[in-house]
């Protein structure tokens, strides 16, 4: 498939119905995978223990709702899978289907109990971003505990995929057959395991962890990071919010790396960059969606060097907004709120575009299979020139989804045109 077919037909398969269970397997994440599966690295069917069959068919379905789901929640990443080499796309999209699953359970705490632009709920715990406080539902009524046991499901589904690994290599070095022993097994802890086969994504996961195999480490980092980031209204500093950049952006490229074969240490310095600078975009881009939900995207220490608190970040929303319908004595405040933030904007992007353009200096050296893992990087520089082009606004209606003047569709066509010479010419 040609350049232009696979940019714009990117996907003609059909949408897949979407599951609804019941409330309690909606908190637990209860979209559940198979943790007896045991599958080859040849793909077609693969019998695991005589009660799990993954067929063809089945691996097509879950490739499809993986691909669909990147495709409606995470775009770029989406545009940057269509130009993944084919025997790696398949691994891509799981993964970036996984990413979108963990990224997305901080959220779904909000449908529970979430924070608003007047403060908190009423609790006796409270939390402070720059001069402005938040209340902290205490333990009597904690509404990060369905996030907290979606976040411990994955954590043990991915756990269980790789001690089924390792205990199959062990099995098939002794020449042992374990199965009358799982026969034995607690009926509850079977039942709670065996539920799990009926995740698409973690299926395809669970595939592409065998097919490539996925390093343990990565996938354990970034769950971490995810989890700590759970609690988290506010990093302290710019190197934190640095630092979780590394942990989960950088680690998605490294296990795309290995997707396509790649295991270098040069490599994965570069990538890291990447990770970083994206890790940091992406607290820019979501400013005024965490500001909905009580957060601040700026850090503690830039917040304090230039002012910044929840009420800058209204004020500056709300100027953005309704910039002809300033009233005058407000005039003053918002100007003052929309510089406070830029001046924050702005530093956090400079120490992005340190790492990506260090990443773009360095990426001769790159395998040459490896340059499609690079492509997330062509993104974040057009978000740069972008939030340049706004002078530092990272509140524009363009750059938020508000815009009515057609330069975010010029922008995406844009960016399609960058990815595609990159796809061509091996560099960003």
């Amino acid at each position: 498939m040609n350049l232009l077919n696979r940019l714009q037909y990117p996907c003609r398969l059909s949408a897949l119905s979407t599951r609804r269970k019941s409330k309690v397997v909606a908190i637990l994440c209860c979209s559940r995978s198979s943790t007896t599966q045991r599958l080859s690295s040849s793909g077609g069917s693969t019998s695991t223990n005589g009660n799990v069959i993954y067929t063809e068919e089945q691996q097509k379905q879950d490739h499809k709702h993986c691909i669909e789901m990147v495709q409606n929640r995470d775009f770029e990443g989406y545009l940057c899978g269509l130009l993944m080499p084919s025997s790696s796309q398949e691994a891509y999209f799981a993964l970036r289907a996984f990413n979108v699953e963990i990224a997305s359970i901080k959220d779904a705490s909000q449908l529970i109990g979430g924070r608003s632009r007047g403060g908190g709920q009423s609790s006796n715990n409270q939390r402070t971003i720059g001069n402005t406080t938040f209340d902290e539902v205490g333990d009597e009524r904690d509404p990060l505990l369905a996030s907290k046991l979606r976040m411990q499901w994955w954590k043990d589904s991915i756990l269980d995929i790789y001690s089924e690994k390792q205990q199959q290599q062990n099995d098939d070095s002794s020449g042992t057959d374990n199965h009358t022993k799982q026969n034995h097994q607690d009926d509850i802890l079977s039942s709670l395991t065996s539920s799990r086969k009926h995740n698409p994504t973690l299926r395809a996961l669970n595939y592409a962890i065998h097919k490539h195999q996925l390093t343990h480490r990565f996938l354990r980092r970034i769950m971490q990071a995810r989890s700590n980031d759970l609690d988290i209204l506010q990093y302290e500093t710019l190197r934190d919010m640095a630092q979780y950049g590394e942990d989960t952006v950088s680690n998605v490229l490294y296990l795309t790396l290995e997707c396509v074969g790649i295991r270098d240490e040069q490599t994965d310095m570069i990538v890291s960059d990447i990770g970083v600078g994206l890790g940091i975009l992406t607290a820019l881009r979501s400013t005024g969606f965490r500001a909905t939900q009580g957060e601040c995207s700026i850090p503690l220490d830039l917040a304090n060097k230039y002012n910044v608190d929840m009420d800058t970040l209204w004020n500056a929303w709300d100027a953005s907004i309704h910039t002809s319908d300033a009233v005058d004595e407000l005039v003053e405040k918002t100007a003052a709120s929309q510089e406070a933030l830029r001046s924050s904007t702005k530093e956090m992007a400079e120490l992005a575009s340190f790492h990506l353009h260090r990443a773009r200096d360095a990426q001769s050296t790159v395998p040459k299979d490896g340059r499609s893992c690079l492509l997330p990087a062509v993104c974040g520089l057009q978000y740069l020139d972008s939030l340049k082009e706004c002078n530092y606004n990272v509140l524009h209606p363009s750059l938020v989804g508000g815009d009515t003047s057609g330069i975010e569709r010029k922008r995406r066509l844009s960016l399609m045109f960058l990815l595609g010479r990159t796809w061509l010419t091996g560099t960003f």
